[in-house]
């Protein structure tokens, strides 16, 4: 063996002695450092996460307080009775007969330590509208409450069979903590069914939302109707200014152009076919189309009138004075194209007058 190769066996030997080194030191410190650094962040995170749930205590004590106020008590027992007698008071109140009256009582969900949900199902028959009372007085009960799984049936007589659930809930204080109830159950107050917010329900009761379908009898042959009032006269040119469109509804089929005068505050409605700022109401136009004047925002109507042999178009909210010109594709389709009227003849020259 010559001096080179015991030099190339020295130096493989000494890299193999320092990388044996290496993996001896990585295995026995770097690697069980590494993994208690990671442990020491994970702790931090943790405790970061406690602390911040810890500082919010306060919060959810306060919270729970406000909770507790508006329930019944703690007392299952006393409280599924104040229950039943909150939601009889109310049958009674709106009306409903107790002589199909059925009352469950219910046992929902319950989460140790936190809460338990109890409650009653409820069947009973009405009028309609002694139902939607029912519900409303329910909505406005003020202990802390759920209404849910409604059911309504049609009953011949022309009542409906109505089957709800009424539950609350019975929140468990922390140890050595007692929270504060409302334990009167009180009775409903009958003047809400007076309240506007109730008679805006009322739309639902004069609606026969029970009534099977039935196909339309044949129209009977139209019988001529007498000539109908004709609406005020348009209002001048010169006051367009004061009247805007406010409305462009459709009933039976039938388009209405409803016209707000700002001088006295007045609505007039009016038909197709009807005279209106110097022209002729010829349809409602209800394609969504850009604004005029801000093609950003869409229009979703316009009143189009006939004016000599040109339309015009009023938006939905301007007044009549801002109606523009209809030309190419703003005409909406169906319209009959107009003619413009022939250029006048020119007067024939007067006798003995010289051509040149």
């Amino acid at each position: 063996m010559n001096k080179r190769q015991k030099i190339l066996v020295a130096s493989a030997g000494f890299a193999a002695v320092v990388f044996v080194t290496y993996l001896a030191i990585n295995r026995v410190f770097l690697i069980p450092a590494a993994d208690c650094e990671n442990q020491a962040m994970d702790l931090q995170e943790k405790i970061r996460q406690a602390n911040a749930q810890k500082s919010k205590e306060d919060t959810y004590r306060k919270h729970l307080k406000e909770l507790a106020g508006d329930t019944f008590g703690a007392d299952e027992l006393k409280v599924i009775e104040q229950v039943r007698a909150v939601v009889t008071d109310v049958l009674t109140v709106s009306g409903l007969s107790a002589q199909n009256l059925s009352l469950k009582p219910l046992a929902g969900s319950r989460v140790p330590g936190v809460y338990r949900e109890v409650g009653w199902s409820v069947r009973a028959r009405g009028k309609l509208p002694q139902v939607i009372s029912f519900l409303y007085l329910l909505t406005k009960e003020v202990h802390l409450h759920r209404v849910d799984n409604v059911v309504l049936t049609p009953v011949i007589g022309g009542e409906v069979e109505l089957q709800a659930k009424y539950a609350t809930l019975l929140l468990e204080s922390p140890k050595g903590e007692k929270l504060v109830t409302d334990e009167d159950p009180g009775l409903p107050d009958a003047s809400l069914l007076e309240s506007p917010d109730r008679q805006q329900y009322q739309v639902i009761a004069s609606r026969d939302l029970f009534r099977p379908y039935m196909q339309a009898k044949a129209k009977p042959p139209e019988t001529p109707q007498p000539p109908r009032e004709q609406p005020p006269s348009p209002p001048p040119r010169t006051s367009e200014g004061r009247y805007r469109v406010v409305g462009l509804p459709t009933f039976s089929g039938q388009a209405e152009v409803d016209i707000r005068d700002s001088g006295n505050n007045k609505t007039t409605i009016y038909k197709i076919g009807d005279d209106l700022a110097g022209g002729k109401v010829v349809m409602v136009d209800y394609r969504p189309l850009p604004m005029p004047k801000k093609p950003e925002i869409l229009s979703g109507s316009r009143v189009v009138l006939q004016v000599g042999s040109e339309y015009y178009a009023v938006e939905l909210g301007q007044s009549l004075t801002e109606k523009r010109a209809l030309t190419g594709d703003d005409v909406p389709p169906g319209l009959p194209k107009l003619e413009s009227p022939p250029p006048a003849e020119a007067p024939p020259p007067p006798s003995g007058s010289v051509k040149e």
